[in-house]
């Protein structure tokens, strides 16, 4: 007896056990934000994983362990010499031969091996700063098409509802024809009015697959995934007391692409001074030994330098340095006068925007849905007209559609600022 009652409680525990097990992952699943909802995680995700920033990565990786050993001294050299003064067939085994081994080492002289670490550091910093680049353009085209599918699916929205009032129109059209109080044509209005919210209702789910896809594609999905749709706009930090002088400080702080013309400018001033440092000779410390019969008889010490004749050489060297210099300083003022050019553009198109956000919330949508309810009343009463709906509906949702396009809008115009700055706001 106690032994059967041991085994259903066994069977019962296993029982419990297994359930738990299996609904677990579906509770862990569930609490886990839905893929393509969440910006903040897309954002994350493409500024380590995407192939072109990993590749990136790899890349100044690959600097990285070059600069490590850019001010390595040279292998020394190992040389050895044979002198036999009375030739007997084999100078190894004759007893009277001399044979002299010697190590030499190369030490380079006027601070060359500091300048070639400063030229490798700079070339990884400025792939580290390419690396940056990459990550930021991706993270503005995920912004931008994150915020172009929540404005579609705002519009569908709006549609599926204005396509739920058209059904009304049309009941009350055809109860007014039925009654004699107005023509045919008012209910054939209407069903138009329906149809072209049905092509227009198409063509936005056709838009949403294509951003879906695209949104996809910047994620590095190379197999076809179910994208959950955005949960709301990206939220827009406070602007106030921004202005394109104070956007351009930030930039000059953060922005990877004048980061990338700094260590342009490094690298050319180093080189430059490398290549002067040139014209310094190295020095070459070598020890001898000198054995005859097998035995150590003298020892003898070696200094040696390089004789630094080829003038053309090092002049070539330090006028591609100076040029390299020069074209990274131009650049750079390029990209400044480029950025402060469009942080004002994207200042004064996100200021307009603001504004006709808060006309079109504050006062053109809630007349457009008094005019469009009392229309729809007044048919229902019997004392408007369908054209007067039609109308007042077809100006309702203009005005929903231009208010939803101005906040993606916005969030773009956002997006292409933070780009500019190097980061979020």
């Amino acid at each position: 007896m106690f032994a059967a009652l041991l085994r259903c409680a066994s069977l019962w525990a296993a029982s419990l056990l297994a359930v738990w097990a299996w609904d677990a992952p579906a509770q862990l699943y569930a609490a886990q934000p839905a893929y393509g909802a969440d910006l903040s995680a897309m954002i994350a995700h493409v500024r380590v994983q995407h192939p072109d920033v990993a590749t990136a990565a790899l890349e100044t990786d690959m600097a990285a362990a070059r600069a490590s050993a850019a001010d390595s001294l040279p292998d020394p050299n190992f040389i050895t010499e044979f002198n036999n003064n009375t030739w007997r067939g084999s100078a190894w085994s004759d007893q009277s031969s001399n044979r002299k081994y010697m190590v030499e080492q190369t030490f380079p002289l006027g601070g060359k091996r500091e300048l070639r670490r400063s030229v490798a550091t700079a070339d990884r910093d400025e792939a580290d700063s390419r690396r940056r680049s990459i990550a930021e353009d991706l993270v503005l085209r995920v912004k931008t098409v994150q915020a172009q599918r929540y404005a579609t699916i705002s519009s569908l929205r709006l549609l599926h509802d204005q396509h739920a009032l058209l059904s009304r129109v049309i009941d009350a059209a055809d109860r007014a024809y039925a009654q004699g109080r107005t023509g045919q044509d008012a209910s054939l209005m209407a069903r138009l009015n329906l149809s072209r919210h049905e092509v227009e209702i198409v063509r936005l789910e056709g838009e949403q697959r294509r951003l879906d896809a695209r949104l996809a594609g910047l994620l590095g999905q190379s197999t076809v995934v179910e994208l959950a749709p955005p949960l709301a706009f990206a939220p827009i930090p406070p602007l106030d007391g921004l202005n394109a002088d104070s956007l351009l400080v930030l930039a000059r702080e953060r922005s990877p692409d004048l980061a990338q013309q700094e260590t342009r400018i490094a690298r050319g001033e180093q080189q430059r001074k490398l290549a002067d440092s040139e014209w310094i000779p190295d020095v070459s410390l070598g020890a001898r030994i000198v054995e005859e019969s097998f035995q150590a008889r003298a020892y003898e010490g070696v200094v040696s330098f390089n004789i630094p004749l080829r003038w053309g050489l090092r002049d070539a060297k330090r006028s591609e340095a100076v040029s390299e210099t020069s074209a990274a300083r131009m650049k750079r003022s390029s990209i400044e006068l480029d950025l402060i050019a469009r942080l004002r553009e994207s200042l004064a198109a996100l200021t307009a925007q603001r504004r006709i956000e808060a006309l079109l919330s504050s006062q053109a949508l809630p007349q457009a849905r008094a005019t469009t309810d009392a229309a729809m009343r007044g048919l229902e009463q019997g004392s408007g007209q369908i054209t007067d709906v039609l109308l007042a509906q077809s100006r309702l949702r203009e005005i929903e559609m231009e208010r939803v396009k101005v906040q993606a809008e916005q969030r773009m115009t956002l997006a292409e600022i933070e780009r500019a700055v190097g980061g979020e706001l």
